[in-house]
């Protein structure tokens, strides 16, 4: 159960009755939202870590940000101190978001978690490098958050990889010596994976069959799955590393009775979304795609903890941004129990030096760009839901 109360809880000094009660009550709000684990803002003795994110997608960053603090201050925080999580939403808005940086760097965070985004998050870069101040971002995948300096680290992996990851399960598990390609025009997200998917599937010498576009907020794919359909019989799989609510209806529709399109379809990261099957329906049954976590993953005892505790916690298993949020917040917070003056600069110099992570996904370290160099699992669709297929080691 998710509450959202988040304020204090005030003190009481009522006649024994009434302060049986009180305690009653507070009993019976157990579900309450981690509130112990999160002080108020105007606390003097705790070590504040800033929180950006943008909520309501993919919003469970936040969720495991909090699960992260919650058990880190389970075991005495930092030296003792409790740690303080500031947490601001940013509607994946830079200009919000770099006006939040700033707000919780005068407010003496010692490190911030996030943005959730990436075009968000190149831009808090500038904040944090002209500041000092370490940042470690959530779910951004895109190589150029880093651009700004060393101060930025990225907690996922960038999209490079998950698309050569694909490329290579395309070519090497399913077989398939002929791809389509689906991309949505505009978003580089999309545009990059597509690109380094073709580079890699080529040069293993596989054939991109037919590339075509859609834009964002398309609803009927018709010209492009014509086009997809005329060469079907010759193409093994399509790849389509869509991240908005267009393509399971893209695959829906490919699916259906007028197009029959048989071939395997393939996704990265921005597939992992809770509404994938309610929008596609049976037709996404038998995909797969590149996500950087599965709560029926090959875990460590890290990860079974994140997982047991985040679902008593909300009720429902942890999903991947969840995961990024968790993971992201405890590598700033064991990096801070590292340091022996607990200084921005010293904070950012452990984080760059965290090396075997095991949270709720494995970090073997960061490269020179501060990009993670972790771990990734492969998701397939089956019995209509989205169930773990394979992992892929550091």
């Amino acid at each position: 159960m998710i509450l959202k109360n988040r304020t204090a809880y005030r003190r009481v000094s009522f006649f024994p009755f009434v302060t049986i009660f009180f305690i009653t009550s507070i009993l019976l709000l157990g579900c309450e939202r981690i509130i112990q684990t999160i002080p108020q803002e105007d606390t003097e003795t705790t070590i504040k870590i800033g929180f950006i994110y943008s909520p309501p997608d993919p919003g469970t960053t936040r969720n495991g940000a909090e699960i992260a603090v919650m058990l880190a201050n389970e075991i005495g925080g930092i030296n003792g101190i409790p740690i303080e999580l500031l947490i601001r939403e940013d509607n994946r808005d830079p200009l919000l978001s770099v006006q939040h940086a700033k707000e919780l760097i005068a407010a003496g965070v010692l490190a911030i978690v996030g943005p959730d985004y990436s075009n968000v998050a190149v831009e808090v870069g500038t904040v944090v490098q002209t500041s000092g101040v370490p940042m470690v971002t959530t779910y951004p995948t895109n190589p150029k958050v880093t651009r700004h300096g060393n101060y930025a680290f990225m907690g996922a992996f960038i999209d490079p990889y998950q698309a050569d990851i694909m490329a290579d399960f395309a070519m090497q598990e399913l077989k398939a010596g002929t791809v389509a390609i689906l991309t949505e025009t505009g978003n580089a997200y999309s545009e990059g994976l597509s690109e380094v998917f073709i580079a890699n599937f080529e040069a293993q010498g596989g054939t991109i069959a037919t590339h075509q576009f859609y834009d964002t907020g398309t609803t009927d794919f018709t010209a492009q799955l014509m086009e997809i359909a005329a060469v079907e019989p010759n193409v093994d799989a399509v790849f389509l590393p869509g991240l908005g609510a267009e393509f399971p209806l893209a695959v829906k529709q490919a699916k259906s009775d007028e197009f029959g399109i048989s071939a395997i379809f393939l996704g990265g990261d921005g597939w992992d979304r809770p509404n994938l099957v309610e929008i596609g329906g049976t037709a996404v049954e038998r995909s797969y795609f590149a996500n950087h976590f599965s709560a029926e993953g090959q875990l460590s005892e890290a990860g079974h903890q994140f997982v047991t505790t985040y679902t008593a916690q909300f009720g429902i298993a942890p999903d991947g941004p969840a995961a990024l949020g968790y993971d992201s917040t405890t590598i700033i917070i064991e990096a801070m129990r590292r340091t022996t003056d607990l200084t921005p600069a010293a904070i950012r110099d452990q984080i760059e030096a965290t090396q075997n992570y095991n949270g709720a996904t494995t970090l073997s370290h960061f490269d020179h760009n501060r990009h993670a160099i972790k771990s990734l699992v492969i998701n397939t669709v089956k019995d209509g839901r989205i169930q773990f297929y394979k992992s892929i080691s550091p």
